[in-house]
């Protein structure tokens, strides 16, 4: 064992016996022997992907960076280090999720457009313009666009987030997409400025029916594009420790059973320390098999809460659970615990025991901070959601998914349809021509008092770079537990500054798609092409309105066995990670099913207060099913011939 000057004197003062502690703990997160490029190349054969632009409406301009406060002007670079989102939604009602919502810093637009050029015909692209009466709009910036049912009307409607001011809600009305067919709603009255950087729509009091949680990053308030100075702009006040950013706000919809946008507001619900950690992704899913989703909070520069839902329609109650620290676990890998840079969530069965893990991105730099991803496996331990306890434990060491780069938004996804989950990475933070990494070294080990005072903060301004170099990541598990980064062999290998990820099966063709927002750059489509994907299930899980109208079951959960005893489990999401959205479809791969052969497929979801199971017999391919109908369950496929 090689100890490093810091860890000697650690032992000398812990008199040896700690410090080989963290040690054991980091050894978890080495790398595993890298396979050879044949090895490499034959992981990378079922994956192919046409990348395609999307582009944003408006004139582009050579900017780089965005106007900041005075007192902020040598950090500009960092303060304009977000801003780029993607979502993939069916906002047409063409029965695909072949539309996008894309937040492009470039412009400072929030675009929608069909994902392909020859779909315009649907509609033309258009700019939902940002709603300034009562702000200057010098001040806002758009941060990320979340496609959701809120009336529970079957339309899309659009949820739009910003540094600046509080979200709003853009009502889709009848007609085709265009900018005049959507209403402006918004949520809240405050003209205090809000700084959004996550947002996620899911049931969380269990009543059928989505409510809404925002994630608030600079502390409510800030003048953080106020060039005139007249607001306090402050950081953190520390950077593993940091509770003075931003409220998160929770609001419980009592408007979607009459048809209207109409929310109520329930953050009183969250504690402090659950609300005031510096947000930057946000995660719902059902952990515990209850059908209420607990929710991920990802935090920057302070430890991440997973809270455990124990709510009842129109009451809240929500309380933070923690990881089981071993003998041999460092605390920062301890969920709950941890002092990292959460900055992206994701939830799949990674182990194929049933149960969903989760995955989170942080800064994982090589020789950088000592800090890695987190890939919480489920224990086994059902019973400690009982006693308080989170049952997970960090294994992103031995799955080979502890480090890449500076990391963001990360999606969890079956892209060649084998029933293994790959992990899609976005990375980057800024890119130009002088490290800055030394001095940013420097200020992670200053004093906590001084850093909320930009002053002492070292210049970081167009033309720094701090981890501009990295390419995202493709992660593919090689068959032995661990995982691979393949994506120089699949079209991904090129440098960039990334920052969403939205996944879909666009084209009904029974793969899934993707699509990359980057910060700064132009953002891309990746169509899936491959040829030697397997089969699949997609499921459109709806929830039927006594008015007939059929809105996306946003939680419902589906549960299926492969032919060989291989569980699959999956959810429809409703927004979860950095500033990525995928379609709400739960779409599972099925490797070599033939046509005749079925899958017992078990849907499980809330509607007013109570709990409902249905089993379904389907065969591969696309299904839309309305889980509350009446009579039978109605379950409409789309032709066969358009599946593999």
């Amino acid at each position: 064992m090689i100890m490093t000057p810091a860890m000697t004197s650690l032992a000398r003062r812990a008199g040896g016996l700690v410090a080989i502690i963290p040690v054991v703990a980091f050894a978890t997160a080495a790398h595993s022997p890298a396979p050879d490029q044949t090895a490499l190349e034959e992981l990378a054969a079922p994956f192919a992907f046409e990348a395609s632009a999307m582009p944003a409406a408006g004139n582009l301009n050579e900017r780089t960076g965005r106007d900041v406060h005075p007192a902020l002007s040598h950090i500009a670079g960092w303060i304009s280090s977000v801003g780029a989102s993607v979502a993939l939604a069916d906002l047409d009602g063409d029965g695909l999720p072949n539309d996008y919502c894309l937040v492009d810093p470039r412009t400072d637009t929030v675009t929608v457009a069909p994902v392909s050029a020859s779909a315009q015909t649907r509609f033309e692209p258009f700019v939902l313009a940002t709603p300034t009466e009562g702000f200057d709009p010098a001040t806002l910036a758009p941060m990320g666009c979340l496609p959701a049912d809120v009336t529970g009307d079957g339309r899309m409607d659009l949820v739009v987030y910003y540094w600046g001011r509080g979200p709003v809600v853009f009502e889709a009305r009848s007609g085709p997409p265009a900018a005049q067919s959507y209403r402006l709603q918004t949520l809240t009255d405050e003209t205090v400025p809000w700084f959004t950087n996550a947002a996620i729509f899911a049931d969380i009091d269990g009543d059928g029916h989505g409510d809404l949680l925002f994630g608030n990053y600079f502390a409510d308030g800030s003048g953080i594009l106020d060039q005139s100075g007249r607001m306090p702009a402050n950081m953190q006040h520390s950077m593993s420790r940091a509770y003075n950013g931003g409220t998160n706000r929770l609001f419980l919809n009592a408007g979607a059973a009459s048809g209207e946008t109409r929310f109520e507001d329930h953050s009183a619900a969250l504690s402090a320390t659950m609300a005031n950690g510096w947000t930057l992704a946000l995660g719902a899913a059902d952990l515990n098999g209850d059908l209420l989703p607990e929710i991920y909070v990802a935090n920057d520069f302070g430890p991440d809460r997973l809270l455990l839902n124990s709510s009842r329609p129109g009451q809240v109650e929500l309380s933070q659970v923690k990881g089981r620290r071993g003998f041999t676990d460092s605390r920062s890998t301890v969920l709950g615990r941890d002092s990292f840079k959460g900055m992206g969530v994701d939830f799949a069965d990674i182990d194929g025991d049933g149960r969903l893990d989760i995955y989170v991105s942080n800064i994982a730099e090589e020789y950088a901070l000592m800090e890695n991803h987190f890939l919480f496996l489920h224990t086994g331990d059902d019973a400690a959601w009982q006693r308080g306890r989170a049952p997970y434990r960090n294994a992103s060491g031995p799955l080979g998914l502890a480090r890449s780069a500076w990391s963001w938004d990360v999606k969890l996804a079956d892209f060649d349809n084998d029933g293994r989950v790959e992990a899609v990475q976005t990375t980057g933070f800024v890119e130009g021509a002088t490290d800055r990494w030394p001095e940013l070294h420097e200020l992670a080990m200053a004093n906590d008092e001084l850093l909320r005072h930009a002053g002492v903060w070292p210049v970081f301004k167009d033309g720094d770079d701090l981890s501009g170099d990295h390419h995202d990541r493709f992660f593919v598990s090689d068959g032995d537990g661990t995982y691979r980064d393949i994506a120089p062999l699949i079209g991904l290998g090129g440098a960039s500054v990334s920052r969403a990820i939205a996944t879909a099966d666009v084209d009904g063709d029974g793969d899934l798609d993707m699509a990359i927002a980057r910060q700064w750059q132009a953002s891309t489509f990746y169509e899936n092409t491959a040829v030697q994907a397997g089969r699949s299930l997609n499921l459109d899980l709806r929830l039927q309105s006594p008015q007939g109208a059929l809105r996306p079951a946003v939680g419902a959960v589906a549960r299926a066995v492969l032919p060989d005893g291989h569980p699959l489990t999956g959810f429809a999401d409703g927004g979860n990670g950095h500033s990525g959205r995928r379609s709400h479809h739960i779409h599972f791969g099925l490797g070599a099913l033939a046509d005749r052969d079925r899958i017992e497929v078990t849907v499980s979801w809330r509607e007013d207060g109570t709990r409902h199971d249905r089993r379904y017999f389907l065969a591969p391919g696309a299904h839309e099913i309305v889980l509350n109908e009446q009579a039978s369950a109605r379950a409409t496929t789309r032709s066969p011939d358009t599946f593999r």
